[in-house]
């Protein structure tokens, strides 16, 4: 009996080994298949353990029909010949190299240069400012917006290379004798494994990393999908949680960095320009996230080869599409759906990317649109007027709705030479229009007063560029780009009264229209210059034209302002020298030379630069220059009105100074053991700030109140501390960022010439992120503090009779008391389930926002209504307590989104 136990027990064990993992059965048809996709399809589909090293499968596809082969027969006729041998080993298939020959360690060349591109290994997609190291040293090379990079100094033909790229596992590659002089493909695996001890083991994914420029911050934009947010990734919200850039006003549209108005940011994708930053009144970012590959940010201190703002820059790669495969994206929230499509040209020879998002809220009225509406539509003083303004709670069913479209293709005429288009064109619409009606308290079917209100609103951007770049040789590269945007504002207002009899006794209309054009020529190089230097140098050609227009008309006149036709052109040339003066130490210097008609000056920026890397983990660097902008959106800073002034070119024929600021920089960058410490110390001094400010004087001989407007023009100073402390883990990544600042400024005609705060002074601002990734489930929270912004009080007086009575009031914008909001601070919480098969993976997921429901103030309105009450009133007339009214954000406010891909 105990023998026909063991027997049983014998066969049963030769039954399972039978059915070991070599002894599946595979049927399936590959098409030049990249073996990265291979792999999931047998992990996926066939339930197979698998480890290998990235390196050896990156860039090999596999082609073939396999039908009912042993998983053994597969492998040795599918990888055979590709150089890849396997093992099996505690049920796991483990990958190896074919053993050669060839003694790789022996090497022939010494000192030289590499020169390659890096890619991603799945869709073949270039992969801009990946950083390339030599091992054992501090040599350091970037690529460029085509991937590509030049590497001097290399020890010998033999040396390890390491890649890295946010997002992607770094890649370590080892140089063989013979190869070294071809170009170089370093493929780079997205969805990481690699060869640990025989496991699988899963990368981090950072969302932010710090460049080798001076403040310089990389970010990896498919990993903001696990942040808060109102249903989709939001670009230039996240970028709100780093250090340097304010997150308390809650909107896309303001990108306030260190303590500088958005409009004084260089915000470029693919090269042209995007001058409006937000949909829906700053509720979104005015750029779809699945159209960009990468983002750099520079907070200050920027390099020659950016110019025309005077703060930071963001500069946006978009992506290229897939050179492999078709690939495709849904995404859905409470208010837009959004889409994208991604597919190889010719072959593979060249790629496309196509990505929409659209806003039914034309359609679908859902009551988190409602919400945010009547919210975002009255504190973003884009749109409205004081003059019979509409109340958003009269507003029950407003037409409103945007869109955004991305295309670009690109393609490889040569092994040297790449071409690519990219197109951007986003747009609002508002159609508001309805009537209120007053009926007789006498009787009820008559009318005795015809109310009608129409709001019409359009604003947008539009972007074209055509680039060629060429690799000449290993040691130059050279682009030249024709590019086009456009930015355009357009609103009209009208409100008419008419009585029981039909005749019109009000009337009030306003028409308002800022509309630029910019046409850009772009010629870029870059040269390495033997083994420790290397150049940027080009040429920038920018014709610019800009068009503001603001008429009011009532029953009895018609007034406004319809400026000439603003143009000018802007000619920049620009060159910078890397010195690697030793391993540790490398200064950057150079500068941009501007020549303009619009002030017929020339004008010099002088830029430079140093990093020390005092050991492996400790960096030290500072940076400064001047910077100079021909173009600026000027503030309109009138007590009784929300618009805008809009963008106007600075000039003689403008009568406006350009703007100018020169930057200091001084940073400490500590890296080690999943840790990130960095502090930077700044300070700007900024000249030629433009704004228009209203005062409303009472004119005793026409008995009126006129609007006084006077163009001012002062200066500023800003300085401030940033800092940041990120760690990484296996399933967690989180940072605490800080900044301290202090902005003032001064102008001659306001306050007797006394430094006021500027309007984005704020002293202090923490952030803290913390982000939770397993297999199934994200989960994310972000907290952010800040201290209270200025809020500037107009002198108000009343105009009295002889007898004391009240009989007007005069608001001085010229002498001002400033006091400060309430301090700021918001919990928003973010949870999200992912899952996968064969075909699609996708998440679907719940971000709630303002989780305890703190009613933060973002500015204060005047209550102009309370000042006409008192015209009339004795001598007892007194100002109210109730003279200003808070304006708040954003509420308690839920949210849910999915979002696919196949």
């Amino acid at each position: 009996m105990r023998n026909a136990i063991c027997l049983a027990l014998f066969l049963i064990c030769l039954g399972l080994n039978a059915q070991g993992p070599t002894n599946i059965i595979i049927s399936e048809n590959f098409d030049q298949t990249p073996l990265t996709k291979v792999i999931r399809l047998l992990k996926t589909k066939y339930q197979l353990k698998l480890a290998y090293d990235d390196a050896l499968i990156s860039g090999i596809t596999i082609t073939g029909n396999y039908n009912d082969k042993t998983l053994e027969v597969f492998l040795t006729e599918a990888l055979g010949e590709k150089g890849i041998d396997y093992q099996t080993l505690n049920g796991k298939i483990i990958l190896t190299p074919k053993k050669v020959s060839v003694n790789v360690d022996t090497p022939r060349l010494f000192n030289l240069t590499v020169f390659g591109i890096v890619q991603d290994s799945i869709t073949g997609e270039a992969l801009p400012n990946a950083i390339i190291r030599v091992h054992g040293s501090n040599r350091v090379a970037i690529t460029n917006k085509d991937g590509y990079f030049s590497l001097p100094m290399v020890p010998t033909d033999t040396s390890t290379l390491y890649a890295s790229y946010l997002g992607y596992e770094s890649h370590k590659l080892k140089l063989i004798p013979g190869l070294s002089k071809q170009t170089l493909r370093v493929r780079m695996e997205e969805a990481p494994l690699k060869l640990a001890d025989f496991e699988v083991v899963k990368n981090n994914h950072k969302t932010i990393s710090y460049g080798e420029d001076v403040s310089q911050i990389t970010i990896n934009q498919k990993n903001l999908a696990v942040l808060p947010s109102l249903g989709e990734m939001d670009v230039f919200r996240s970028l709100q949680l780093l250090p340097g850039i304010s997150g308390t006003n809650e909107t896309s549209s303001n990108l306030n960095i260190r303590s500088s108005p958005s409009s004084d940011n260089l915000i470029l994708f693919d090269g042209f320009t995007i001058y409006r930053l937000d949909h829906f009144f700053g509720v979104f970012s005015a750029i779809n996230a699945d159209a960009i590959r990468d983002i750099q940010i520079y907070k200050g201190g920027f390099g020659a080869k950016y110019g025309g703002r005077v703060s930071g820059v963001v500069d946006m790669t978009g992506s290229t599409g897939n050179f492999n495969e078709p690939s495709y994206s849904l995404g859905i929230n409470l208010m837009s759906a959004r889409m994208s499509v991604n597919a190889p040209l010719n072959g593979g020879q060249g790629a496309f990317h196509i990505s929409a998002r659209r806003a039914y809220t034309d359609i679908i009225r859902s009551n988190l649109f409602e919400s945010l509406y009547k919210n975002y539509r009255t504190q973003s003083g884009q749109i409205g007027n004081q003059q019979n303004p509409i109340d958003t709670d009269d507003v029950l069913r407003p037409d409103f709705h945007f869109y955004d479209m991305n295309v670009k293709a690109t393609y490889e005429v040569s092994q040297r030479d790449i071409v690519n288009v990219s197109f951007y064109n986003g747009r609002d619409d508002l159609d508001t229009d309805f009537n209120v009606l007053q009926f007789s308290d006498n009787d009820p079917s008559q009318i005795e007063m015809a109310d009608s209100y129409i709001e019409k609103a359009e604003w947008g951007n539009d972007g074209l560029g055509f680039t060629w770049s060429r690799s000449w040789n290993t040691n130059y590269y050279s682009s030249l780009q024709v590019a086009h945007s456009r930015h355009f504002f357009n609103y009209f207002y009208e409100y008419q009264s008419k009585d029981d009899s039909g005749e019109q006794v009000g009337l009030y209309r306003l028409l308002r229209r800022n509309a630029i054009k910019d046409l850009q020529i772009n010629y870029r190089n870059e040269l390495t210059l033997g083994k420790r230097h290397s150049l940027d140098f080009g040429l920038n050609v920018s014709d610019l034209t800009v068009e503001n227009k603001r008429i009011i008309e009532d029953l009895n006149t018609v007034s406004g302002s319809e400026n000439p036709t603003e143009k000018g052109s802007v000619i920049s040339f620009y060159l910078e020298d890397e010195y690697a003066i030793t391993d540790k130490l490398t200064l950057n210097f150079g500068g941009r030379y501007n020549t303009t008609a619009l002030t017929n000056e020339n004008y010099f920026s002088p830029r430079y630069g140093l990093r020390y890397q005092l050991s492996p983990s400790v960096q030290l660097k500072a940076s400064g220059g001047k910077y100079y902008q021909f173009i600026q959106d000027v503030t309109f800073n009138d007590p009784l009105s929300d618009s805008r002034e809009g963008w106007h070119l600075a000039g003689t024929n403008t009568d406006r100074p350009v703007l100018n600021a020169a930057h200091y920089i001084l940073g400490f960058k500590y890296e080690k053991n999943n840790w990130l410490a960095d502090i930077e110390l700044y300070k700007k001094n900024v000249k030629g700030i433009n704004e228009t400010n209203i005062s409303h004087i009472y004119d005793h001989s026409e008995d009126t109140r006129k609007a006084i407007v006077d163009e001012i023009s002062g200066a500023g100073e800003i300085k401030g501390i940033d800092l940041l402390i990120q760690k990484t883990a296996a399933w967690y990544q989180g940072w605490v960022a800080y900044t301290y600042s202090k902005a003032y400024n001064t102008f001659e005609q306001v306050n007797r010439g006394n430094e006021i705060p500027s309007r984005q002074d704020q002293r202090h601002e923490f952030k803290f992120v913390n982000i939770l990734e397993s297999d199934r489930w994200n989960f994310s929270t972000t907290w952010i503090y800040g201290s209270g912004l200025p809020f500037y009080q107009p002198e108000i007086s009343l105009v009295r009779n002889n007898q004391g009575e009240v009989i007007n009031y005069n608001i001085d914008n010229n002498t001002r008391t400033i006091e400060r909001l309430p301090n700021y601070h918001r919990l928003d919480v973010s949870i999200a389930l992912k899952f996968q098969n064969q075909h699609m993976k996708g998440e679907v997921g719940l971000s709630l926002l303002n989780v305890y429901n703190r009613l933060n103030v973002q500015s204060r309105r005047l209550n102009e209504g309370e000042l006409e009450e008192l015209i009339g009133q004795g001598a007892n007339a007194t100002l109210p307590e109730n003279l200003y009214r808070d304006l708040t954000l954003l509420d308690f406010t839920p949210s849910v989104f999915l979002n696919l891909n196949f």
